[in-house]
C-alpha cells in the first residue's frame, strides 16, 4: 500500500509585494472551491508593534490573502486576541500592526475575540485541559486559515503555526497555561489540548522576514524570503524547524502533536517553487531554553533555571514605567521599586509573558554563566 505524503509547499518571496503573494496563493489554492465560504484569517497579533519590527504577521500577507479569497467568492475576516486583556488593548494592537487598516481598505471585518462569550469544547485525549474555551465566533467560520509569523520563542523554541492557535484564547486563560504548565514539555501538552479542537484547514506562514535569537519580541530580524503553505500545520512547522537546523522531534510541541496523531510529520513531501538550497537559514539562532530547557526534569525546572539557564532582566534605558508587565505576569512575580520592575525569582515561572507584553523591548532574557558550560 502506498502511503500518501503530506505536502508542504515552499515559495521564494523576497518582499511584501501583494501581487507576488497573491500569485503564490493562486499556485497553491487554485482548483479548491471557496465560493460562498466564510473564512477566518488568523494572524499572529501578539501585541501592538509596527509591521517592520517582525513581531506580528505582516499586513501585506493578510491583504494578499483577503484579496485572493474574496476574489474566489469567499467572505473573509481577520481575527485574533493579543497578549493582555480588554477590547481596547486588542483594538490598539490591530491598529498598530496595520491589520485594521487592511480591513478598512478591503471592507472586511476584524473579529476581536476579547469579550466574546466562550464556548466550552472537550479536548481530544487531553493531558492538561479536559475542556478548552474558545470564542463563540470561531465556530461561525467554514474555513480557518492560519497566517502566523516565523519566529523563535524563549520557552517553546519556535512560535510557528501550531502555537499561533493560542491566540484563540483570551486574557486570563492564556495566563493559566503558563502557571499550570511552566516546563516546555508541559506547555507543549497544554497547547496540544488546545490544538486538538482548533486544527486549521490551511496554514500560510509569513517567512519573508522572521525573528531569530531571543524571540518572540526581543529577537533579531532575519530576512528569509519564504512563504510556506500546507494543510498540515505541524508538518509545515517541522519543515521550517529542520531548515533552521533543529530536529523537529526535539521540539516538544511538534513532537507532541505528532505523537498524539493530530498531524503526523513522518511522511512529508517538500515541494519547492524554486531550485537550489536555502542559505538564508544558515546561522539561524535558537533561544537558550530552546536548546536546554526541555532536558531539565519538570520537578527541578523552577529551581534550576534561574541559576543554569536564564531569568528576566530589565533594560532601564528602555523601560518607561508603564507597569504593563505587572498586569501581564501570570505568577504575580513582578513588583515596582524606584520606578522599575523587580522580579521575584521564586515566583517567576520563566514564561517571559512580561517580555512579550513589553512594547519597548525593555525586558530581556539574561543568560547565566553556567549555561556556557552546558554541551
Amino acid at each position: 500500500m502506498t502511503v500518501k505524503k503530506t505536502g508542504v509547499h515552499v515559495y521564494k518571496c523576497v518582499s511584501y509585494d501583494t501581487d507576488r503573494i497573491r500569485a503564490i496563493l493562486g499556485d497553491y489554492f487554485d482548483g479548491i472551491d471557496f465560493s460562498g465560504k466564510k473564512i477566518l484569517l488568523k494572524p499572529n497579533m501578539l501585541q501592538a508593534h509596527s509591521p517592520g519590527e517582525c513581531v506580528t504577521t505582516h499586513p501585506a500577507v493578510l491583504e494578499a490573502a483577503a484579496l485572493y479569497f474574496t476574489g474566489r467568492g469567499a467572505a473573509c475576516a481577520i481575527g485574533d486576541s493579543p497578549s493582555g486583556t480588554g477590547i481596547e488593548n486588542a483594538q490598539k494592537a490591530s491598529e498598530e500592526t496595520g491589520m485594521l487598516d487592511v480591513c478598512r481598505r478591503l471592507g472586511i471585518d476584524f473579529d476581536y475575540f476579547n469579550g466574546q462569550p466562550l464556548v466550552r469544547t472537550p479536548a481530544v485525549s487531553p493531558k492538561v485541559y479536559e475542556n478548552i474555551f474558545l470564542p463563540e465566533s470561531f465556530f461561525s467560520y467554514d474555513v480557518i486559515i492560519n497566517v502566523p509569523k516565523l519566529k523563535t520563542h524563549a520557552v517553546t523554541i519556535f512560535t510557528l503555526g501550531v502555537k499561533n492557535m493560542m491566540g484563540l484564547m483570551t486574557g486570563s486563560i492564556k495566563r493559566d497555561f503558563h502557571i499550570r504548565s511552566p516546563h516546555p514539555v508541559q506547555l507543549a501538552e497544554a497547547l496540544a489540548d488546545l490544538y486538538s479542537v482548533a486544527i486549521p484547514h490551511y496554514t500560510i506562514m509569513d517567512g519573508v522576514e522572521g525573528m531569530h535569537g531571543d524571540g518572540p519580541v526581543s529577537g533579531k530580524k532575519i530576512k528569509l524570503g519564504r512563504i510556506f503553505i500546507s494543510s498540515n500545520t505541524n508538518a509545515l512547522d517541522a519543515v521550517i524547524e529542520a531548515m533552521c537546523g533543529v530536529d523537529p522531534m526535539k521540539v516538544p510541541l511538534t513532537r507532541e502533536i505528532s505523537s498524539r496523531g493530530f498531524e503526523k510529520i513522518d511522511n512529508i513531501d517538500i515541494i519547492k517553487g524554486y531550485s537550489g538550497s536555502d542559505p538564508e537559514f544558515d546561522g539561524f539562532e535558537i533561544p537558550l531554553v530552546g536548546r536546554f530547557g526541555a532536558r531539565i526534569p519538570a520537578m527541578f525546572f523552577g529551581a534550576v533555571t534561574p541559576f543554569v539557564l536564564h531569568k528576566p532582566l530589565v533594560d532601564r534605558t528602555r523601560c518607561t514605567g508603564c507597569r504593563e508587565c505587572i498586569e501581564m505576569c501570570p505568577a504575580g512575580a513582578i513588583s515596582f521599586r524606584s520606578g522599575f520592575p523587580v522580579f521575584d525569582l521564586k515566583k517567576c515561572v520563566r514564561c517571559f509573558c512580561c517580555a512579550e507584553r513589553c512594547s519597548r523591548g525593555a525586558i530581556r532574557e539574561k543568560k547565566n554563566f553556567l549555561t556556557k558550560l552546558l554541551p
